[in-house]
């Protein structure tokens, strides 16, 4: 498909990246990841507000990218790190559950998105859902459930509407078989399916709706745990590659 877009990503900044690509959707989850991995040799480089890690994790080069939150900036930045080179690329977040089986602490790796955010339609595509590479999705799910970590795969719903998550809106994607809600999933998928690069996602339930009232659970005990089991897929993830 021809890309006449006046602007083209670029890597100005010359960031030589190796895959899998991590993106990560929160400051503190970047700190705690570079932590476990015990980066030597870390490199930081600024890219738009976020910051690009870069080190050495037991002599594997490692790089990680964050934070990042909503659809138009996440895909600033994955189509930087494309630029840069990035072909396999996994995104980490949080999420809220829209249904009673999938709990705080546990995950969700979406097979399917579904488009209620602006920046997918940007790009030249006629569908409502955007979906993963589902190789990589399916071995994202494998290696997580191999923690022991609660893993859903199913259909996520992408919003740009954080403060708008209506009653009727839980119910809609509710019906279209949505397990959960986020912001950035469905316009990274599009984004990675118009550059041919593998994307997938892995997100864990921070707090949930399908009561249509909000329930947190950051700080929690179910959520910590989580964090910790999602934190061993990652490390895992990097490592396997």
């Amino acid at each position: 498909m021809k890309d006449n877009a006046i602007i083209q990503p670029i890597n100005r900044k010359k960031i030589s990246l190796v895959d899998p690509l991590i993106l990560l959707s929160a400051e503190s989850d970047i700190r705690a990841l570079v932590q476990l991995l015990d980066l030597k040799q870390l490199n930081k480089i600024s890219l738009m507000m976020s910051t690009v890690y870069k080190g050495l994790s037991d002599g594997q080069s490692v790089s990680l990218i964050g934070p990042m939150i909503g659809a138009p900036y996440a895909t600033l930045v994955l189509e930087e790190a494309i630029a840069a080179g990035a072909k396999k690329i996994l995104f980490f977040g949080q999420c809220g559950s829209l249904a009673k089986s999938v709990e705080i602490g546990d995950c969700i790796v979406p097979d399917a998105s579904l488009i209620d955010e602006g920046t997918s339609r940007c790009y030249p595509i006629s569908s409502d859902i955007s979906y993963p590479d589902m190789d990589f999705c399916n071995h994202v799910a494998h290696v997580v459930r191999q923690t022991g970590q609660n893993c859903h795969k199913g259909k996520i719903w992408c919003t740009d509407g954080l403060y708008q998550e209506t009653p009727e809106k839980v119910r809609l994607h509710q019906k279209k078989q949505a397990i959960g809600v986020e912001m950035e999933t469905s316009a990274l998928f599009t984004v990675a399916t118009y550059r041919n690069v593998s994307m997938a996602a892995l997100l864990i339930v921070s707090d949930h709706l399908y009561t249509f009232s909000w329930q947190h659970g950051f700080g929690s005990q179910a959520y910590k745990q989580g964090l910790k089991k999602s934190f061993q897929a990652l490390c895992e993830l990097i490592k396997q590659d």
